[in-house]
């Protein structure tokens, strides 16, 4: 729609308005005025009427006293003379007609206005009835005597409605007068300059400012000066934007030119990595075309940076100074590259970008791992050179210095290499080295470092192993058996079936004032006490730690046969109560080498818990156990004899199926739960307090006992003592031993027995073996033993024995 056809509707609109606004206005105005003149009108008909009747009332009065019809009929002719009173009725005493009179009500036309309405808003009463009476004659008045009259309200009305349409008829005249007035006045001075303005700005948008439509000092005035202005300074700035436009355009060819001839890939994205613009070799580096690329964010082709990542990286940009980065892309095949780009932000109508200017490295990269293959790498077996080695070995010295913990190396020579060397060439002694590099490498852990020095010496770092010389001693001469016998498995090279062996010599560190190179002169000092030695084994550069490793490996081999060829025995010592009568007997474990005989358990016991042999252990003690309870109590136990007591290892007791295991043992041996007790240590439920509780309370509700062995040698037992679920504190034998009442270690044997009667427990005192130690005992309140004074651990065979004659006796 044009802007004329507009501006006639708006003029429209404001004549409707206008004539609509006066009638309603007037139209009210009128309608209040008549609604008033209807009620004046009302007023002067009723007070009219009111003096006729009142007029007349004595006469009226006097003829009904008199009696006189023609008296009487004289009044009712003059009441209905009035224009508003068609009938008058004079009733006497006895409500009979004395006279009346009537005549036909007003003809008038009743329109709704004029008739209904009128008559509505009169609300005019149309009957009356007045009481006769004639003062001073004695007559006294009642309802019967009375003057009745009907008023004629059509007529009132007609006379009233006419006097209103006339008025309302005048009253609309003068409104649409007004309204036409008002048209004229407002087009006059409002609309028609409003179309000529129309009409000269339709000319501005033609390029053509011409003569200015209205002149006059007023608003619209204001108006079309601004308009001017507007337009002149909107000219101005045309033009100028013209010539912008135009150097920008010979500019942005320019840029466009130089961007797809550039020999670097160029992205212009958004600051979140969203790509609206890019150059042929951008596309071309990544695979895609063009137009594909466009809108995609720069993060999906990076293997390294998110879209996040990128975003906030060029937030942190500025237009002062580019950031260089590297990334990882992908191309559309799938495959990787390296870049090195240079972003920096610029800013374009308002809105900011980045440019960013990638280069493909994966040559420079290649040269750079090549080189520091070169300089880090054994080029043959692609293994640590020994500067590589020397660095990490330091760096792990020092942090074990600070950590506290211990670590290895172990310098490992081949012994027949050269032999192999020289009979059978270069090539397959270069072959036999990488397959050894390979099979190290497998035997390694994940976080060892294994170096080729040179020639056939190998040389390997595990720079974390334990914090104990015991235990990193251990595990060293594990690793270092490992390798030997990996080395004695013949190797298959060219046709060639290899036999190596190979001598390792082992030093552990940190130690103190010794640097890396002190170490591994340790570590190739106990290489040639190998070689010295006959080769094809492994010596550690301290002869007592040698000494010690040697036999825990011995130790832990046997244990292996030990449980395969039953090896290991049962053995118990009985407990008795202060009338030396038999209460139970505690499962000790004997180990029964076929060279060096009876072996008890503190020699191997703490191998097993460190190399986890002791959970095959304890789960045999366990069957065992059950297994010679069950015969006993077949035959008969004596009635003093409670329970049967078996160690628990920490290792044993966490394992998760543990409470499964002791209940398919009890009913197997159909064995009932309150003859077993378990003896658990101090340490275990200061590591793992909850999940004991837990397994100790399952245990309980099958009836199984629990007791604290060596009691007081730990740090918290008096702690937990309350919190679970006990039955017996063995007081251990270092309390015993020597136990006088007057000393100070009585004092603490009476704290812990006076402790346990508070918790309703059992205190049994272990390592008695003496009289003295054990009436000392009794003195304290301690009345359970056990100890060499009453027996020693004795077999299975032997404690039948006991507990036949206990029988017997009783």
């Amino acid at each position: 729609m044009s802007l004329i056809h507009l501006r006639h509707r708006l003029a429209f609109r404001q004549a409707v308005a206008v004539v609509l606004i006066s009638v309603v206005i007037g139209f009210c105005t009128k309608a209040v005025e008549i609604y008033l003149d209807l009620r004046h009108q009302q007023d002067s008909a009723a007070a009219s009427i009111a003096q006729v009747v009142e007029l007349h009332r004595d006469t009226a009065a006097r003829a009904v006293y008199l009696l006189d019809r023609n008296m009487g009929r004289e009044v009712t002719d003059a009441l209905i003379s009035h224009p508003a009173i068609y009938s008058a009725v004079v009733m006497d005493d006895f409500g009979d007609p004395l006279a009346a009179s009537k005549r036909s009500p007003s003809q008038e036309i009743r329109s709704v206005f004029s008739g209904e309405l009128v008559g509505y808003l009169l609300n005019f009463e149309s009957h009356i009835e007045q009481p006769l009476r004639l003062e001073g004659v004695g007559y006294v008045e009642d309802h019967s005597s009375r003057l009745v009259i009907d008023i004629d309200t059509p007529f009132i009305a007609s006379e009233v409605g006419k006097r209103a349409i006339d008025g309302l008829a005048i009253g609309l005249f003068n409104v649409l007068l007004l309204a036409l007035t008002l048209l004229f006045l407002f087009y006059h001075y409002l609309s028609r300059p409003i179309l000529r303005i129309a009409r000269w700005v339709e000319q501005l948008g033609e390029g053509e400012l011409g003569k200015l439509p209205y002149t006059q000092r007023d608003e619209l005035g204001d108006l079309v000066n601004s308009i001017g202005h507007l337009w002149q300074e909107r000219q101005e700035a045309t033009d100028r934007l013209s010539e912008s436009v135009a150097q920008l355009s010979r500019s942005e060819q320019f840029s466009r030119s130089l961007m797809e001839n550039a020999g670097d890939a160029m992205f212009l994205c958004e600051l979140d990595g969203t790509i609206v613009r890019l150059n042929h070799q951008a596309a071309d580096s990544l695979g895609y075309a063009q137009g594909a690329l466009l809108g995609s964010n720069l993060a999906k082709f990076s293997e390294i940076r998110s879209q996040s990542e990128y975003q906030s990286l060029f937030d942190s940009m500025d237009s002062r100074e580019a950031v260089t980065f590297e990334d990882r892309q992908r191309r559309a095949k799938g495959d990787l590259f390296p870049i090195e780009a240079r972003g920096i932000r610029l800013e374009q109508q308002e809105q900011q970008y980045v440019l960013i200017i990638a280069r493909d490295i994966t040559l420079r990269k290649e040269a750079e791992m090549r080189i520091h293959e070169l300089a880090f790498f054994d080029t043959l077996t692609r293994l640590p050179n020994r500067r590589l080695f020397t660095d990490r070995l330091n760096s792990a010295i020092e942090l074990h210095r600070a950590k506290g913990n211990l670590g290895a190396v172990l310098y490992m020579d081949l012994d027949r290499f050269k032999t192999i060397n020289d009979s059978l060439g270069h090539t397959v002694g270069d072959q036999l080295l990488c397959a050894i590099a390979s099979r190290v490498r497998h035997t390694l852990p994940n976080e060892a470092t294994c170096s080729r020095f040179g020639g056939d010496e190998f040389v390997m770092l595990v720079p974390e192993i334990d914090n104990t010389r015991e235990s990193c001693a251990e595990a060293a001469a594990n690793l270092a058996s490992e390798l030997v016998q990996q080395m004695q498995i013949p190797f298959e090279i060219d046709g060639h079936v290899l036999y190596c062996s190979a001598s390792v010599g082992i030093s552990l560190f940190p130690h103190s004032g010794a640097d890396q190179m002190d170490v591994l002169r340790q570590a190739d000092t106990a290489l040639y006490r190998v070689k010295a030695m006959g080769r094809n084994g492994f010596q550690f550069y301290d002869p007592e730690m040698q000494t010690t490793a040697q036999q825990r490996l011995q130790v832990e081999k046997g244990l292996h046969q030990a449980l395969d060829n039953d090896e290991l025995e049962l053995w118990y010592q009985p407990q008795y109560n202060s009338r030396e009568q038999m209460i139970g007997a505690e499962v000790l474990i004997r180990w029964n080498h076929p060279e060096r005989g009876m072996v008890l358990p503190g020699e191997f016991i703490q191998v097993a818990e460190d190399s986890g042999q002791i959970l095959d252990i304890g789960n045999w003690v366990l069957d065992r156990a059950f297994r010679q309870l069950c015969c006993w109590r077949e035959q008969g136990l004596p009635e003093t004899f409670q329970r049967l007591a078996v160690n628990i290892s920490p290792m044993q007791f966490m394992q998760v199926d543990f409470v499964d295991r002791v209940t398919e043992l009890l009913k197997l041996y159909q064995l009932p739960g309150s003859m077993l007790e378990l003896e658990i240590t101090e340490n275990m439920l200061l590591n793992n307090f909850d999940v004991a509780c837990q397994k100790m309370k399952l245990l309980k509700q099958k009836g199984v006992h629990f007791a604290i062995d060596d009691f007081g040698t730990g740090y918290s037992s008096l702690k937990y003592l309350r919190h679970l679920p006990l039955d017996v504190l063995k007081i251990d034998r270092s309390f015993v031993t020597g136990l006088r009442t007057d000393t100070e270690q009585a004092a603490i044997v009476q704290v812990i027995i006076t402790t346990a009667e508070r918790l309703n427990l059992v205190v049994i005192a272990e390592g008695v073996e003496t009289v003295d130690e054990r009436e000392a005992l009794q003195q304290l309140g301690c009345f359970s033993f056990q100890g060499y004074l009453f027996a020693r651990p004795i077999s299975a065979d032997l404690l039948t024995e006991k507990l036949t004659l206990e029988q017997t006796k009783a």
